[in-house]
């Protein structure tokens, strides 16, 4: 991974400190350039080289179908709206000729840094697909607010459109990992069924830029990729961790996101 990422940010104890404050008091990490340009172009590279899959879904902001029977149809759980986006799962990345994206995943520098940030032990996910994966958005794709079912979620943006596409969040919005948490359906209330302007203020953005790796507790906080615009796709490369040793994705998620064209009707090719 020499030349890919400049490692030495991971070093500085400063860095871990103002990584663990800005987690804790804004909801999200950022390091800027983390990826240097010639790792931009590796990954990127290798990314666009594996099939893809576009994936259109009906779901919930829990990435279910939903609760019918413990709650009725007007209830915030059984909320569904429409996502769309292009994938590259695990499976796609392992068969690269470099297998970079993997590799850099499973490198012990990144989870002991991110442990650090935390100050928990973190693990990374067993899933086969939503561990690692790349996504590609287009101005015509649709990526909806939702909540992760993996504890933590990191993201390396590679590419970025010419406008929009903010990263937007609701920073430690449920207390705990639940679909039943109260506090979610509050905030999905608030967010996607009210959608009145008070509301808005409840929102933070981030605006990415290409080599930015933002960090974040993804189960506890409400988010979403906002709308693009231009010709230009957003490629990002998103890793998944847990507190848990042996997380995987449940089945609802994972056919939510057909992450691998390997696994799903649909595959493209680039």
């Amino acid at each position: 991974m020499s030349g890919i990422v400049d490692w030495s940010i991971l070093d500085d104890p400063s860095t871990i400190e103002a990584c663990r404050n800005s987690l804790k008091d804004d909801g999200v990490m950022l390091l800027s350039n983390f990826i240097t340009p010639t790792g931009i172009a590796c990954l990127k590279e290798e990314i666009l080289s594996c099939p893809h899959n576009e994936s259109t879904q009906h779901y919930t902001p829990y990435q279910d179908q939903g609760d019918f029977v413990n709650y009725p149809a007007s209830h915030p759980r059984n909320y569904k709206l429409h996502s769309s986006a292009s994938f590259v799962g695990r499976k796609s990345l392992e068969t690269a000729a470099k297998v970079q994206c993997i590799s850099m995943y499973n490198d012990e520098r990144v989870i002991n840094f991110l442990s650090k940030v935390t100050g928990h032990k973190l693990y990374r996910s067993k899933d086969e697909n939503g561990s690692v994966y790349s996504y590609r958005i287009t101005s015509s794709h649709n990526p909806p607010w939702h909540f992760d079912e993996s504890h933590y979620t990191m993201i390396l943006y590679l590419q970025n459109s010419e406008s929009g596409g903010e990263f937007e969040y609701v920073p430690w919005c449920r207390p705990t990992r639940s679909v039943n948490d109260e506090d979610g359906h509050d905030i999905i209330q608030k967010i996607l069924i009210e959608k009145n302007s008070d509301n808005d203020a409840l929102i933070q953005r981030v605006q990415p830029h290409d080599g930015m790796l933002l960090f974040f507790a993804g189960a506890q906080t409400f988010h979403r990729a906002a709308p693009i615009e231009g010709n230009t796709a957003r490629i990002g490369l998103v890793f998944t961790f847990s507190e848990n040793e042996v997380f995987r994705n449940s089945d609802n998620v994972k056919s939510s996101n057909q992450w691998d064209p390997s696994d799903f009707n649909g595959l493209d090719n680039v």
